[in-house]
């Protein structure tokens, strides 16, 4: 994989079966890699609301919906 970037990483370790598909789909489908930056930036706002000063529940709640809805586009992207 020439360039990774840091959503990949995060993909490849949630579907790890499917690392050729992956960087495939990644290195030739603009829309897959808008995916992979959707989702690298959910899970990275997630970890900083858990992790802040003062947790947010409602937030976490709604990036956790946010982060399944997420999941399941990239499982039926990788999986088609």
């Amino acid at each position: 994989m020439e360039s990774m970037h840091p959503g990949l990483f995060l993909i490849i370790n949630k579907f790890p079966k499917h690392v050729n598909r992956i960087d495939a789909l990644f290195k030739n489908d603009p829309d897959f890699k808008d995916l992979c930056s959707d989702y690298f930036l959910c899970i990275n706002t997630l970890h900083k609301y858990r992790n802040g000063i003062r947790e947010d529940q409602g937030a976490i709640k709604e990036y956790e919906d946010v982060r399944k809805d997420l999941e399941k586009e990239l499982q039926d992207y990788i999986l088609n």
